[in-house]
């Protein structure tokens, strides 16, 4: 017996004359006629060397061979379906899923609310996200590994091939735990805050060179005493938990804050709006050169683009 020789029409032409008993309502069930439904039965049962139905007064009925035959079969074209069927879902899942990445303090409060605001509004995209650093995030991003990226704006020497659109400047605070030496007086002299170390981004990042120009208009100078992080749940855990004094973005803290978890020292200089560029970041979208974002990823983007318009009236 050669299997290869068994066509998807020798099992549903089979099934259907089993489920039916009898080759003249099997013929219309599949529209054909009924000698071409006998004469595939004919060549099942050759290729199968066996007989599978019989006839008799209460119409055609399955040998015991084709009982066991039907068993199998009916496994063999369910698992056909399903294949189909799945192969149909990943289809649908790969077209609307969109692939985007972020700086990690935008995990904190910005991402958050954008996502709930478009899982809103459409609940059968899928979205995955990945953080990384703004240089990782652009490496990723030019080898199509995402649909855009949130992420610091950077040199644009160092952005051949890629557009920036900016969303929002997201300053640094200084924060501490509750109840932390320096809220214990009515007012802070800054020039004890060296006492306590410092809990400082990573030398070489965005974030490390704006907390330094920050520090520095402060007034306060460079730490000397600091511990380096990139991680936001670090940070606020360790912040929590030490007198540890946390230079990082605003946003990222912002729930924290509004809470009473966290608090933020009042600055000797108020930040302004030509200030905060300098002691923070822009905060932007990043696309590849001439990208046509797809419809459900053009929704997010404008819902981005609301939540970073709510987001700069609380800023300042």
């Amino acid at each position: 017996m050669n299997d290869s020789r068994i066509k998807f029409r020798h099992l549903q032409c089979f099934l259907t004359v089993a489920h039916h008993r009898s080759l003249q309502r099997a013929s219309e069930a599949m529209a054909l006629t009924q000698p071409a439904v006998s004469k595939t039965i004919k060549e099942l049962e050759e290729i199968l060397q066996a007989q599978l139905f019989d006839r008799d007064r209460k119409g055609t009925v399955l040998t015991r061979q084709g009982e066991i035959f039907h068993e199998h079969a009916e496994t063999v074209i369910n698992a056909l379906q399903h294949a189909t069927s799945s192969m149909a879902q990943a289809s649908v899942f790969s077209e609307s899923l969109i692939k985007i990445g972020a700086v990690p303090s935008l995990t904190a409060y910005f991402l958050p609310e954008a996502l709930i605001e478009f899982r809103r509004r459409s609940a059968n995209v899928q979205v995955s996200l990945r953080t990384g650093t703004t240089a990782h995030l652009m490496e990723q991003l030019l080898e199509r590994k995402f649909d855009f990226v949130l992420c610091r704006h950077t040199d644009p020497a160092e952005m051949s091939g890629l557009s920036f659109e900016y969303l929002y400047v997201d300053p640094l605070a200084i924060v501490v735990r509750p109840g932390h030496p320096l809220l214990q007086t009515p007012t802070i002299d800054f020039a004890d805050t060296r006492r306590f170390p410092a809990l400082l981004p990573i030398k070489g990042s965005i974030n490390r060179h704006a907390a330094d120009t920050f520090a520095i208009r402060q007034g306060l100078g460079v730490p000397t005493d600091y511990l380096e992080n990139i991680s936001i749940s670090f940070g606020r855990n360790y912040t929590i938990r030490s007198d540890a004094i946390w230079f990082v973005p605003w946003s990222a803290v912002k729930h924290d804050l509004d809470d009473g978890f966290l608090v933020a020292l009042p600055l000797p200089i108020k930040i302004t709006e030509q200030s905060a560029g300098m002691m923070g970041r822009a905060i932007g979208i990043m696309m590849r050169a001439n990208s046509v974002p797809a419809p459900a990823a053009q929704m997010l983007i404008n819902i981005i683009r609301e939540t970073a318009a709510d987001l700069r009236a609380q800023v300042l």
